[in-house]
């Protein structure tokens, strides 16, 4: 993922992640690595590409989820991950704990 920006959105339950990656494929053309429920009730997803395409994306997809959810949404982007960074977002699977 060198060079390659990365960023999570962070939801309370499905329904709002996967609008949120509905708006975030349909605006930008990031790549969405995956989706991972996170405990509690969290579910995250990952996305990558450039910076700017990387920033943008997570803004649709955090409003995206605040305006169907009314909780709590959060998102961070990276813009050059560290290698144990850039590996959570390719493989969602390792946040699971399994």
């Amino acid at each position: 993922m060198a060079n390659t920006a990365v960023g999570f959105v962070e939801t309370e339950g499905f329904v709002p992640i996967f609008d949120a990656v509905d708006a975030m494929v349909k605006s930008t053309n990031v790549i969405v690595e995956g989706v991972v429920r996170l405990g509690g009730g969290l579910v995250a997803v990952a996305v990558s590409g450039d910076l700017a395409t990387v920033e943008e994306a997570t803004e649709i997809g955090e409003e995206t989820a605040k305006a169907l959810s009314g909780g709590s949404v959060r998102s961070i982007v990276f813009a050059n991950p560290c290698d144990a960074v850039a590996a959570l977002a390719a493989d969602t699977a390792l946040l699971e704990g399994n």
